[in-house]
């Protein structure tokens, strides 16, 4: 069985700043849907409710709602004195998502610098009976160094796309 969802009450106050939030052109939408998530939550409606009228998923209906909860209660019980004002910016902040999410870099700037080296040099110094580097023969030497564990053709393009191709300092473009 579910547990039930967290309560949310708004003042009028709140309640008027996230309707114009809601409303804003220059707010994405899917800050507009967490914004909305949070204004039908206060009016007492479950999640499986709201989902299907803003266009999310019970799941991400209940994050936001919970979201907010935290971030508004953490609000309240600072000292009013101290505490910022609810605005615009304050709201999307606590409806943002949160840092650190996605992959984490798996090829460290030491290992870029080395492979952009290596790129320096040429084939025949590395025992390749060829004039020129391919993506190919570039990621098997970084492997062979010891450089990386792996790494694709299509990675140390990237990494020599963004270390080659810039402009150094003092360098005239």
């Amino acid at each position: 069985m579910s547990r039930p969802a967290v309560r949310l009450t708004l003042d009028a106050c709140e309640q008027a700043l996230l309707q114009k939030i809601s409303r804003q052109r220059s707010v994405p939408e899917e800050k507009q849907q967490r914004v909305l998530a949070v204004l039908l939550a206060a009016t007492g409606l479950q999640n499986k409710e709201i989902a299907p009228r803003i266009g999310l998923n019970r799941t991400d209906v209940g994050k936001w709602r919970n979201r907010w909860s935290e971030q508004h209660q953490q609000w309240r019980d600072s000292d009013a004195s101290l505490r910022p004002r609810m605005t615009a910016r304050l709201v999307l902040l606590w409806l943002s998502d949160k840092k650190g999410r996605g992959r984490k870099e798996r090829i460290v700037a030491e290992q870029r610098a080395k492979i952009a080296a290596l790129s320096l040099e040429t084939p025949e110094q590395n025992g390749l009976p060829v004039t020129h580097w391919t993506l190919e023969h570039l990621a098997n030497v970084s492997v062979q160094r010891g450089i990386v564990d792996s790494i694709s053709p299509v990675t140390v393009h990237r990494i020599l796309k963004k270390t080659i191709c810039r402009p150094t300092v003092g360098e005239v473009g």
